[in-house]
């Protein structure tokens, strides 16, 4: 069926002219050369930005009275000069008393007769005069002690007294008065118990000031330095650790299990080792005559019993055993010798062994000796008992 005989069942007109017309394409952009196609589609035009609806903040709402402030005058009561300012507070609490009155108290600067200076006083520093310490002593009271405003404040003929010299004549007057007042007890203010020791800070000033005037050099080498000590530190750490668990390790293994080794390897030697032993015993059996006379001569030296497999030179130490070792460690404790040699070369183990060997047979002598002597005390008192029975 084609579109005429639809549009004859439905009796609707040819088409129009105006439906024939073909819509104009719109221009196309054309692919930039070096981009793939596949790359190109997925770039697109900027993005729309979402439209928000404009918001506006909400307006305050107060449902109570608004608090009403007012500017009032005030003068600090702790305050000589009566000096008025002013401030805003609430209304609530106006023609009350200002809050920090009294927050911080004056200090109390100690006060001495003329009779206490010339007694006390006169001679602790011959460069003080009375009239000097007085103006002092008045502008620690004016300054409440605040040493900073004083050393900036003081002038006194021409005099340059540095902070360090002012505190020293102050903490100087207030330790001799009550050194002598202590017998009436008055040491109420703590300033008292407390010394000033001028040469000690001059010194912890200049030292801040060294550390304040550092370069970045400086700086960065003194970081260097401290680093490389924390690594020594930890170096040593470690090998003290590693040291201590050798000679646990070194103790607890019997002579025994380290010769265990040795023993399987010689079961397990190959055919061609065999023929060498065979062969070497073959020699042995020719150098038996020439042996004999060594033999004799071998045998009256002091025999030294060998630890069989690989060991470290001071496992070959030997060992007291029982009550005589509790004994000997305490006289090499005396001597100032540990338990076991710090490098234990072959002459330090040497002298090792042989300073516990005299120490071993001292105490066998002196037993010895005690035993003799307990002997001739027994034989003395049997022959006194003879002789007066005679």
């Amino acid at each position: 069926m084609s579109g005429s005989d639809i549009r004859d069942i439905l009796q609707l007109g040819k088409p129009s002219e105006s439906s024939g017309i073909k819509k104009a394409k719109l221009p196309t952009e054309r692919r930039p050369d070096g981009i793939s196609r596949e790359l190109y589609s997925l770039i697109g035009s900027a993005p729309s930005v979402a439209l928000l609806k404009p918001t506006y903040k909400a307006k305050f709402n107060v449902k109570k009275k608004a608090t009403p402030w007012m500017l009032e005058s005030f003068s600090n009561n702790a305050r000589s000069d009566n000096l008025t300012l002013q401030h805003w507070i609430k209304a609530a609490n106006a023609n009350k008393t200002y809050p920090f009155a009294y927050t911080e108290k004056p200090g109390a600067v100690i006060e001495y007769s003329d009779d206490e200076y010339e007694k006390y006083l006169a001679d602790i520093d011959p460069e003080w005069s009375k009239e000097e310490t007085d103006y002092l002593m008045d502008l620690c009271r004016k300054y409440n002690m605040r040493f900073i405003i004083i050393t900036d404040r003081y002038s006194y003929k021409d005099k340059s007294r540095s902070m360090e010299d002012l505190k020293d004549r102050y903490y100087a007057i207030c330790r001799t008065l009550a050194k002598e007042r202590a017998s009436e007890r008055d040491t109420g203010y703590p300033l008292y118990q407390y010394a000033f020791d001028k040469a000690r800070e001059v010194e912890r000033k200049q030292a801040l000031e060294t550390l304040a005037g550092r370069t970045k050099e400086q700086m960065d080498e003194e970081e260097a330095l401290l680093v490389e000590m924390r690594r020594i530190e930890q170096n040593e750490a470690r090998l003290e650790r590693e040291k201590e668990s050798v000679m646990h390790l070194l103790a607890q293994l019997p002579a025994s299990s380290r010769g265990d080794t040795n023993n399987t390897a010689a079961n397990n030697s190959s055919p061609e080792h065999s023929k060498k032993r065979r062969r070497s015993g073959i020699e042995d059996q020719s150098k038996k005559s020439r042996r004999g006379s060594s033999i004799a001569e071998a045998s009256t030296l002091p025999k030294e019993k060998l630890v069989p497999g690989v060991h470290v030179q001071s496992q070959r130490l030997p060992s007291t055993k029982g009550a005589m070792h509790a004994k000997v460690l305490k006289v090499m404790d005396e001597l100032g010798v540990g338990p076991r040699p710090v490098m234990p070369t072959a002459a330090v183990c040497h002298g090792f062994e042989q300073l516990q060997t005299s120490i071993a047979a001292m105490f066998e002598l002196k037993k010895v000796v005690d035993k003799m002597e307990m002997e001739h005390r027994i034989a003395s008192h049997i022959d006194k008992l003879h002789n007066q029975e005679a």
